[in-house]
Order: structure tokens, then sequence, then C-alpha cells
């Protein structure tokens, strides 16, 4: 299945095999088989045993607590994958997965998987950051969800887009964790980033190509940060990242990181086609003493304006 142009491209782009190499791919992924749901179509249910990896070739799934009629805990789209919390001790299927719409699915059995992240540092590295990045979404949902019971009202918590936090539900964690940050007097910081010339780019390659350059952005974001970030929607083609127990110096290697590998990720439309990777903008701001979250975030956006009137492709500190 790998041989396929058009899959090879979507699996090389995807988060769970980055810095893997092509031949180690075809080794471990050669016998994979290619699925197909339609919308509605549900793969997973909670409970059941499961010995497969499913990476979404073109389509979305969401993820969800009950079977219909609520909102996803996530949606994702190409390039990612589920099924992997099931490789933690065979554990049963905790949530439902279903077809949001029309998708194509490369199906890889545990035991394969397994010889790879043998095989492979990167591919055990990316495991790690998938499987911790799962446990903390599921722990800050499950939170969430007793807040909400208990009387607390937002907008919707995800973006269907991305998958990261809205904007109303990320600015209540940067209060809350800001809060955090100054009453333990720890360092920390917030950025803000954004797509340079994404206007440009969707006159050229249309919305189609604009919406997944923004999501192949936020996977990238994920891909770099560290478990305890805090990543999310801002405005538009913007993201925030609250950065705790982080200093404005190393805020900015995290910046430097992030900027190259946004810079080195292939955009992969469902069709196969790949479009010129994109390059980001960054505004960081430290947190003082006395801030407010307010006060944080126009520091973050004055940073992330100058970097921007410097050209882009840049990062600026404040």
């Amino acid at each position: 299945m790998l041989r396929s142009p058009e899959v090879l491209k979507v699996v090389q782009s995807a988060t769970l095999f980055h810095g893997v190499a092509e031949p180690m791919l075809f080794q471990h992924l050669g016998d994979s088989v290619r699925l197909s749901l339609t919308a509605g179509e549900t793969l997973l249910i909670p409970g059941q045993s499961n010995d497969t990896i499913y990476i979404i070739l073109s389509g979305r799934l969401c993820v969800q607590a009950k079977a219909s009629d609520v909102e996803p805990i996530a949606i994702l789209g190409a390039g990612e994958c589920v099924g992997e919390m099931s490789m933690l001790g065979t554990a049963p299927v905790s949530a439902y997965v279903v077809a949001a719409s029309a998708c194509d699915l490369l199906a890889i059995n545990h035991a394969a998987m397994w010889a790879l992240i043998n095989s492979s540092h990167a591919a055990a590295h990316n495991m790690l950051n998938i499987l911790t990045s799962r446990i903390r979404h599921t722990n800050e949902v499950a939170a969430e969800s007793m807040e909400r019971e208990h009387g607390y009202s937002a907008d919707a918590l995800i973006d269907e887009l991305t998958g990261l936090y809205s904007k109303q539900w990320m600015q209540t964690k940067v209060e809350r964790h800001l809060l955090r940050n100054l009453v333990g007097k720890r360092h920390c910081c917030l950025m803000l980033l954004e797509m340079d010339d994404y206007a440009q780019f969707v006159e050229q390659y249309g919305q189609l190509g604009g919406d997944q350059a923004i999501r192949n952005l936020a996977h990238t974001m994920l891909y770099c940060l560290r478990p305890d970030d805090q990543a999310g929607c801002h405005d538009g083609d913007q993201f925030s990242v609250f950065l705790p127990d982080t200093t404005l110096a190393n805020a900015g290697l995290v910046a430097e990181r992030l900027m190259r590998d946004a810079e080195r990720s292939m955009v992969v439309l469902p069709s196969g086609d790949a479009l010129p990777a994109v390059t980001i903008s960054i505004g960081i701001s430290a947190a003082h003493a006395d801030d407010s979250p307010d006060k944080l975030y126009a520091r973050a956006r004055r940073a992330l304006q100058l970097a921007q009137q410097d050209g882009g492709d840049c990062i600026r500190l404040m």
C-alpha cells in the first residue's frame, strides 16, 4: 500500500512517522491495508479490543464520548492517528471514533508498529509524544466536563479545523495557568504565531489549501511543544501558546525549533498533491510579577506585529 505515491506522501507527513527513514517505513509498514469509511460510519466503540493503529489519509474522524448527538472530544484530519492508546497494555478502546466525512485510512497492526518502534528512535519518540498528549488531553477533558456539570458555560472547547483549543477556552486556560505560575514565582511566557502571507496562499491554492496549511501548522506545533505547554487558536490563522516554567530566552529557543520544523513540514492535500511549506512569524512576551492576561496578550501581539513588520519569518521577544 505504501507504494502508492499519494499514500506515502501522507504517511511521511504524519506526526507519528516524522523523521523515520523511508526504507524503514517500507520494511515495517509494507503490509498495511487501506480502509474506507462513509460519513457517519463508526470505526471504534468503547470497551472493544483493538490491535490496529489507523492513519487518516483523507477525510476527518470525530472522537466522542457517546455514539451520536454530542460535541466531539477531538476532530482529526489527514496525517493524524487513532488506536494508539490500545498499545498501552492492550487497553480497550475508551471512546467512540466516528467518520465525520468519507475517510480513507491506513490500518497498521500493533505488531508492525512495535517492530518499527524497536527499530527507530524517531518512531519511539513520536509515539511517546502522541501518547503523552492524548493522556493529558483526556485528563483535561474530564476536568472540563466536571466544571461544566457544576454550571460552567463556555463556547466550544475545540476548534473544528485544527483540533486545538478554541480561542475562548484558551484564554480561560491562560488566565488559570498564569495565576498559578505567578503565585509560585515561576517564569512563564506567552507566544503568538501566525502564518506569513496566508491571504496570498489561499488566493493561489484555494481555501482547501489554506485550511490544510493551517491544520498542518497546528500539527507541527503539537509535535514541537512539551506536554505541559498549552496551545490553542487565537484569531483566524493566528495561534497562541502558553509556556509554563519557561524563561524568555528558552521560549526563543522553542520558537526557533518551531520555525525550522514549520519550514520543513510538507503541506499535503487530501488528493495527495503537495503544496509549498509555509513560514511563520512569532511574538513572545514574558510574564511580569503584576501581569494580567490582557497585559500579557497585548505585549505578545505587539511582538508579533514587530516580527511581521520586519518581513515575517522571524521572532521578536518582548
